[in-house]
């Protein structure tokens, strides 16, 4: 009889010949190990540190063929290669605040307005270094002029073409076949003797001048369209024609000509306001207020201590903030002065007082809008009565109101 030992030992031994991928033993020691692609999402995993940028080095290179198979500690991961690290390296690397050095080199170039230029130069320098100065002659006259003689040569033209009409319609059959279609009459055109008048050639010239005076007359409505200058930036103009005389009288006499002037900018909202700031920056001018509204380009335009330049950029930030101030105080104070009546406790004195200011109020907010705004009819009627309403809810909140 067999011992115990000695079965279990024939017992192994059959079992060995089956698959190896069955184990007898279960200790953690003897499982497999993970392959390198099993691990690499692990990898990616551990080795994911957004606040480590690494340099790069033509020496570190990642070696994966060094990788062991048989070990699964964190020291023994390939690291992962600079390139992959580049794009999060140009994020956290980004510095905006960071300054470039100044380089005496690189600056605007900005011409300058000198009186040893004086002539046909410094008129240019001059009109060009302001948007507001940029006046010249729209020769309305000579428009008229040409375009009466274009319009005169289209009405011989046609009265021409008229007679000939009129006389093949009074004519023969044949005649008035000619009127009907176009492939006879222009057969008949050939079969004049040269040199003869007809009718396709009257269209001919019709076509031409009518193109001609078509294109003339739009040029014309397009200058016609142009904004007239301002009267503050016409005397600026003519103030320094007159005291400069860059150029000789016959020439510079184009400035007198008011009527016929017209500016190249375009006409801006907020005009009257921008004339009442200008206004006040001349009357008060003094050092303080050319540091805030002249920027260094524009003092560096001139040197004529009776010549400055303000900056419109800051001038158009000064006349938005003062616009909206105004409509903010229009809206809070009709407000708070009812809300003083109220306190009186006196009602019809306080409905007849609020009514008074409703007109009055609603009257100044309709006259900012027309003034410093290129609101329409429809938009300023509208947005009168919306600001009424809100005024009209107060009243209707005054206790003891029914």
């Amino acid at each position: 009889m067999d011992s115990p030992t000695s079965q279990i030992t024939e017992l192994e031994k059959g079992n060995s010949g089956q698959s190896n991928s069955w184990t007898t033993s279960t200790s953690c020691s003897q499982i497999a190990p993970l392959s390198p692609i099993q691990l690499s999402p692990l990898r990616k995993i551990l080795q994911w540190r957004p606040w480590k940028i690494s340099m790069k080095d033509p020496n570190r290179k990642s070696n994966v063929n060094n990788f062991q198979a048989t070990s699964t500690s964190c020291s023994s991961i390939v690291p992962l290669s600079p390139g992959r690290l580049f794009p999060l390296r140009k994020i956290l690397q980004c510095r905006p605040w960071k300054i470039t050095i100044k380089d005496p080199n690189r600056k605007s170039n900005i011409r300058i307005l000198d009186d040893k230029y004086r002539g046909y130069r410094s008129l240019s320098t001059f009109l060009d270094s302001d948007e507001n100065f940029m006046l010249y002659r729209r020769f309305g006259y000579l428009h008229s002029r040409l375009l009466l003689r274009k319009q005169d040569k289209l009405r011989k033209l046609e009265a021409e073409l008229d007679e000939f009409d009129e006389e093949d319609a009074n004519g023969t059959l044949q005649q008035r076949r000619l009127l009907m279609s176009r492939d006879c009459d222009e057969a008949a055109d050939r079969r004049e003797p040269e040199g003869t008048r007809t009718r396709t050639m009257i269209l001919d010239d019709i076509e031409e001048n009518l193109a001609k005076y078509d294109e003339w007359i739009l040029k014309a409505q397009k200058m016609v369209a142009l904004n007239r200058p301002a009267a503050r930036d016409f005397k600026s103009v003519e103030a320094y024609i007159f005291d400069k005389k860059p150029l000789v009288d016959e020439e510079c006499g184009f400035i007198y000509q008011q009527e016929d002037l017209i500016t190249l900018r375009d006409g801006r909202e907020m005009a009257l306001l921008d004339s009442f700031t200008e206004k006040m920056l001349q009357l008060f001018h003094c050092s303080l207020l050319q540091s805030i509204f002249c920027s260094k380009a524009d003092r560096q335009k001139t040197n004529d201590p009776n010549l400055h330049y303000y900056s419109k950029d800051r001038k158009d930030y000064f006349t938005t903030a003062l616009l909206t101030l105004v409509l903010l105080c229009l809206l809070i104070l009709p407000v708070f002065i009812m809300y003083r009546f109220t306190v009186l406790n006196n009602l019809d004195a306080t409905y007849t007082s609020s009514i008074g200011l409703l007109l009055i109020f609603t009257l100044v907010f309709s006259a900012v809008l027309s003034l410093f705004t290129q609101a329409k009819r429809h938009e300023i009627f509208g947005a009168a009565a919306a600001y009424c309403a809100v005024l009209v809810v107060f009243i209707s909140n005054i206790p003891g109101a029914k």
